[in-house]
């Protein structure tokens, strides 16, 4: 799953609000996307070093090797 604000956190963690989002390999763009992250218990299996598409698509091809 990928995140490209802290805003699709919100809206994703308030859509499925039974989920355990802990094991979700998410990929965020960036560090405030990352604290909002972290703050609703989504998982964190990459972050973009550069905050944006170009970095974000970056981290996936990294983490898919």
């Amino acid at each position: 799953m990928t995140f490209t604000s802290a805003s699709t956190v919100r809206a994703f963690a308030e859509a499925f609000p039974e989920a355990d989002l802990e094991d979700l390999p998410g990929v965020s763009i960036g560090p405030i996307t990352s604290a909002t992250m972290r703050e609703l218990g989504v998982g964190i299996a990459a972050e973009a070093d550069e905050h944006d598409l170009g970095g974000l698509v970056a981290a996936i091809r990294e983490l898919l090797g």
